[in-house]
């Protein structure tokens, strides 16, 4: 990395859920950034600051968009500590105070919080040597929250410059049981090929996640342009024009008169939808309705069928008979429609009756999901 505030240039790593790499990897290639390539939970590139600001401003499907400080070998703890203490980067000062959150695999260091304990001391020991004091560790609101990723004989000191995880849009004000994470949707949607034309019905809808990360695709609307605050905006050097820029950036409107059906069971549940998709903006594109999604009659289509059924590690012999009246469903209702289906576990979706065009293996949380991508001709 070299330079600093909005000229430095280096490696940047946006982070998402496992089995989301080669979505996200699309996701990068369309802003043209450089050198791009897959890591296991990660995207790493190339680019300057604006780079990394726009990633954090248009990603779908990251967690977090981190900055490479520095990298050095560290085989045990020993290694570990004396790399950090000769960090001498400039935003490393005892004026900033910082936070470390560790990661380790394939190391003989595996204990994580040993590991974030050796670099910090090795942080703070190396500025007293060169200032004479220290930076504050602050766990809640740090100037700097750094990330150390031990992998097999190596150390990489990373800067996360988002702040809130990037799934945390800003409308989603109320939730369901067991609500689907924004980045996990707006990847299966993604995932679909759907070109962003004709309706996009959830006959499940839940607290409207899937209808409302389907409309912002649709629409050319930044995933996140509802967050006030952004760790990079505190670092040495940030240009509020620059970013003022890059959000003016035109983007992608597919489908600028998509409309959004959804249906649920429960009016608790139509409720959150409603509130969620009002402080989205997308309230007035939506129709939402208390109601028994396998009795809907769906607009007239092709469009996007998504749908994000019951599952988890103990399904019942009803949750069983869903799936498969979910699967009849798709094929008499839906033809000529594409058909995004959230599921878990390796065989629940063969209760569809249905062979996905794709599948892709998520870690979504403690759990383990599939999005099960259909083509309904």
């Amino acid at each position: 990395m070299s330079g600093t505030g909005s000229t430095v240039s280096g490696r940047w790593v946006a982070t998402c859920a496992r089995g989301l790499e080669e979505i996200l990897l699309g996701e990068l290639r369309a802003l043209d950034v450089a050198d791009a390539g897959v890591d296991v939970g990660g995207v790493r590139f190339r680019g300057d600051f604006a780079a990394g600001m726009r990633a954090n401003w248009r990603l779908r499907s990251a967690n977090r968009v981190l900055l490479e400080l520095a990298s050095w070998p560290a085989p045990d703890d020993e290694a570990l500590y004396a790399g950090a203490r000769t960090l001498d980067h400039p935003w490393l000062t005892p004026d900033r105070t910082f936070a470390i959150h560790a990661t380790s695999s394939r190391s003989q260091v595996r204990d994580t919080r040993w590991v974030a304990l050796k670099v910090k001391d090795g942080l703070v020991d190396g500025q007293r040597e060169r200032f004479g004091r220290r930076a504050s560790v602050e766990r809640d609101w740090p100037d700097l929250a750094l990330r150390v990723r031990l992998h097999g004989d190596r150390a990489t000191l990373l800067l996360d410059t988002s702040g809130e995880p990037l799934d945390r849009r800003g409308y989603r004000t109320e939730t369901t049981t067991a609500p689907l994470r924004e980045q996990v949707a707006a990847a299966a949607i993604l995932a679909s090929g759907w070109d962003g034309r004709g309706p996009v019905v959830d006959p499940m809808c839940g607290s409207g996640t899937l209808l409302a990360e389907a409309a912002a695709i649709a629409l050319g609307l930044p995933p996140n342009r509802l967050r006030e605050v952004w760790a990079f905006e505190q670092l040495p050097g940030f240009d509020p024009a620059v970013f003022a820029r890059l959000r003016a950036e035109p983007i992608p409107t597919p489908g600028p008169d998509v409309e959004l059906w959804g249906v649920d069971r429960e009016p608790s549940a139509i409720a959150a939808a409603t509130r969620n998709l009002e402080a989205a903006g997308l309230h007035g594109r939506a129709r939402l309705a208390v109601g028994d999604g396998f009795a809907f009659a769906p607009p007239p289509g092709p469009g996007l069928l998504a749908v994000n059924p019951p599952w988890g590690q103990r399904l019942t012999d009803t949750d069983i008979a869903a799936w498969r009246r979910l699967g009849d469903l798709l094929k008499q209702r839906y033809r000529g429609w594409k058909a995004v289906v959230l599921a878990g576990g390796e065989g629940l979706g063969k209760h569809l009756g249905l062979r996905p065009a794709r599948r892709l293996p998520v870690r979504s949380g403690p759990l383990d999901a599939r999005i099960l991508l259909f083509d309904l001709w």
